[in-house]
C-alpha cells in the first residue's frame, strides 16, 4: 500500500534524539532557542517562538496579537478545523470566508463583502503548500486596524511574490505534524517582526511567566521539547531538499494527469511547495478514491464539509458548551453558504505525496490513477 503521507526520518535525527536523551536535559532549553533562531532565519521573520502544535501556534499568536473576547476573525471556509477552533479558544467568533476555487484559498471578494467592524485580524491559510493572495487580501483591510496572521501550517518554505510565506504578516503559524513538509514530531511555530508579541507569545507558551515563578498573562503549557527541537533542526536543514522532491512529484502528476482530472491551478505569483495534491474529480470522486484504495493507492478525499457546518458549530450555538453560549448563542452558522468550499468538500482528491516517495512509488501512482479516471 501506498500511503497518502509518510514522515522521512533517518539516522541524523535518531543520532540527535539519542544525544538529548543522554544529556538528561529534555525539556524546553537551548536546543529549542537554536530551532527558533534557525526557524526565524529561513523564514525571514525576526522572531520565532516554538510551541507543542500548529494548532497552539495559532492559539497563542492570536492572544499575543491581542484578539480575544467580542471579536471576529475571518478564517476561510476550506481547511482543517484549527483554524477556526483556535479563534474560538481566544474568546474570539470566526467569519467564514469562500475560497478561490483555483487555489483553495481565501477569496478576498467574499472577505470584502463580510469585513466589518468587529472583525480584529484575518487567517488566510496557504492550503496545499499553496500561498493565499495576500496583497489583495491586503487591499481589502486598507487602513482598517486589522492584523493578518498567515496559517502556514502546510507551507513551509512556499514563496509569494519571492518572499516565503510566514514573514508576510503580523505573525504566522506552522504545524510540524509528523505528514508536514518537515517535522519535529509533533510541534509548531509562530513567526513575527514585533518584539511585543514575541516576547508576549514566548509568555504565554510557558504559563506566562516573564521569569521563574513571576506569571504576568494567564498562559499556557505549550511548550516545546528538547527532542522536537533535536528533530526540528535536523529537518529544516533538509527542507528545501525535502520540497524540491515534492514539486517533482507534483510535476510529474500533472504532465501524467492533465486531462483526465483537473490538476492544481499554480497562480502567478506563487511558488508552492505540494504539502498535499490536489486533484478535482468532477463526477464520481469517492468512486474514484475507493477504487485507488482498492488498487493500493491510499488516496483521500477531501475535508468532509464547510467549517461552518462542522457539527461543534451548531453544539456552541445551542449552548452546549456553557463557557461560551454568550458568545455564539442564537448564531445559525449551518446556513452561511460558501459554494466554492462547498464544491471543492466534493470534489477534491489528494494523491499520495511525501519526500521520501520513490521513484517507482510514483510510477505506481501515475499509472494506476490513470487507470482509474480513464475509467469514471
Amino acid at each position: 500500500m501506498i500511503p497518502i503521507a509518510r514522515p522521512c526520518l533517518g539516522e541524523d535525527e535518531i543520532r540527535e534524539v539519542r544525544r538529548v536523551l543522554e544529556s538528561g536535559m529534555i525539556a524546553q532549553g537551548e536546543l529549542v532557542r537554536k530551532f527558533e533562531e534557525e526557524f526565524a532565519s529561513y523564514v525571514g521573520s525576526k522572531y520565532a517562538i516554538a510551541v507543542s502544535s500548529g494548532t497552539a501556534a495559532l492559539h497563542v499568536a492570536l492572544i499575543s496579537l491581542g484578539v480575544g473576547p467580542r471579536d471576529e476573525v475571518a478564517v476561510p471556509s476550506y481547511t482543517f478545523y484549527s483554524t477556526a477552533s483556535s479563534v474560538i479558544l481566544s474568546g474570539a467568533r470566526p467569519v467564514f470566508i469562500d475560497v478561490d476555487i483555483r487555489t483553495g484559498t481565501m477569496d478576498p471578494r467574499d472577505l470584502a463583502s463580510k469585513i466589518n467592524e468587529r472583525v480584529r485580524a484575518v487567517i488566510p491559510v496557504h492550503i496545499h503548500g499553496h500561498p493565499a493572495d495576500l496583497d489583495s487580501i491586503r487591499e481589502v483591510i486598507g487602513e482598517k486596524e486589522i492584523y493578518v496572521l498567515e496559517d502556514s501550517a502546510q507551507a513551509h518554505g512556499a514563496l509569494y511574490k519571492g518572499s516565503k510565506v510566514g514573514s508576510l504578516g503580523e505573525a504566522g503559524a506552522f504545524s510540524f505534524y509528523p505528514t508536514k513538509n518537515m517535522t519535529t514530531g509533533e510541534g509548531g511555530i509562530i513567526t513575527t517582526d514585533d518584539e511585543y508579541v514575541y516576547e508576549r507569545a514566548r509568555a504565554i507558551r510557558d504559563q506566562g511567566q516573564v521569569s521563574k515563578y513571576e506569571h504576568y498573562y494567564i498562559g499556557f503549557n505549550y511548550r516545546m521539547t528538547e527532542i522536537n527541537a533535536a528533530i526540528g533542526i535536523v529537518q529544516l536543514r533538509k527542507l528545501d531538499k525535502f520540497n524540491a522532491r515534492r514539486k517533482e512529484i507534483a510535476s510529474i502528476y500533472t504532465q501524467e494527469l492533465s486531462g483526465l482530472v483537473d490538476t492544481p491551478f499554480v497562480a502567478e505569483w506563487a511558488d508552492p511547495v505540494w504539502h498535499l495534491y490536489p486533484v478535482r474529480v468532477r463526477e464520481k470522486r469517492d468512486e474514484a478514491v475507493n477504487r485507488l484504495r482498492e488498487l493500493g493507492i491510499l488516496a483521500r478525499p477531501a475535508y468532509p464539509m464547510p467549517l461552518q457546518k462542522q457539527p461543534v458549530m451548531s453544539k456552541l450555538a445551542n449552548r452546549e458548551y456553557n463557557y461560551l453560549h454568550v458568545l455564539f448563542e442564537g448564531l445559525d452558522y449551518s446556513e452561511i453558504e460558501t459554494p466554492n468550499a462547498e464544491k471543492l468538500t466534493k470534489e477534491l482528491l489528494y494523491l499520495p505525496i511525501y519526500s521520501c516517495m520513490k521513484d517507482e512509488e510514483v510510477e505506481e501512482v501515475v499509472e494506476k490513477a490513470r487507470n482509474v479516471f480513464k475509467s469514471l
